[in-house]
């Protein structure tokens, strides 16, 4: 079966509901046709939201159920740093994006994400856009 790294920028969408695209590509991990997997940092992101209620914890506890998360452990982490590293000059990285993108490496999986300009440039990471269903060039 094939894994997709989901971004943050994904969950997201589909919790936002701004795009039935997101949604579907959700929808089809949770009836086990597509493996999701999920960067722990992308978890803590959603878990930071400033709005979010005891209500929309439970729907965010309910949607990552539906994910493996993939923590950041040492070899993730040496990743990160050598991206950040690599590219934090020349294309702006940040930290959060570097632990994302080592994930994606690590694990071997193509990036879903609505952010293809945050990683789009970094050798060895596919990266889709759930609203184009394409690889960037």
């Amino acid at each position: 079966m094939t894994s997709l790294l989901f971004d943050t920028s994904v969950l997201i969408c589909h919790l936002r509901a701004e795009d039935p695209r997101c949604t579907s590509y959700i929808d089809q991990v949770a009836h086990g046709a597509l493996g999701g997997v999920v960067a722990a940092i992308s978890a803590g992101e959603l878990y930071a939201g400033e709005t979010l209620d005891a209500d929309g914890e439970s729907v965010l506890e309910a949607l990552m159920s539906a994910f493996a998360v993939i923590p950041a452990d040492q070899t993730i982490c040496t990743q990160a740093g050598r991206l950040l590293r690599q590219f934090r000059r020349s294309h702006g990285m940040g930290l959060i994006d570097a632990v994302i993108a080592a994930t994606a490496l690590t694990v071997d999986c193509p990036l879903l994400t609505l952010n293809v300009r945050h990683f789009h440039f970094i050798p060895g990471v596919v990266v889709i856009n759930p609203l184009l269903g394409t690889h960037p060039v």
